[in-house]
């Protein structure tokens, strides 16, 4: 299955394989209260190795300074999601998602799907051919769309 990224969002904390880490790191989308405007935030922190000869790794980090940076280089296409328990939940197959396309961190779109199965969803854009997970990949799948029409 691999590892994932968390978003925190409107209250929500979400999943997501789409941002660049991968490493169970955190990220928000919060509103900067210089511009006004919804910007993708990364949370950071120093680290340092403590040796420990009872740990079974022979250690572990100590984290520190923990803060919140804006993403200013980030360009892309988000998607996160999270059970929606009001509606069953896993159980029921019930999935809160949420799209979010990103140029220079801040937001420029970012639409809500409700109740779709996301599995399902991401194997019908793979039986189609495409793969929207940069700027890029959104730039060319539009350009494509337009041609056919």
């Amino acid at each position: 299955m691999g590892m994932f990224d968390e978003i925190y969002y409107d209250g929500h904390k979400y999943q997501t394989k789409d941002t660049p880490d991968q490493a169970l790191t955190e990220y928000k989308i919060q509103v900067d209260q210089d511009s006004g405007h919804s910007f993708l935030w990364k949370e950071e922190f120093d680290a340092e190795w403590i040796k420990d000869e009872n740990d079974w790794l022979g250690g572990h980090l100590k984290e520190s300074n923990h803060r919140w940076v804006c993403c200013h280089d980030f360009d892309g296409l988000i998607r996160f999601y999270r059970a929606d328990e009001e509606n069953g939940g896993i159980k029921n197959d019930a999935w809160v998602e949420y799209k979010a396309l990103f140029m220079d961190g801040k937001i420029i779109k970012i639409t809500k799907t409700e109740n779709e199965n996301i599995m399902k969803g991401a194997e019908i854009l793979s039986d189609k051919g495409y793969e929207v997970s940069t700027l890029e990949d959104y730039e060319e799948f539009v350009r494509k769309r337009n041609e056919r029409n």
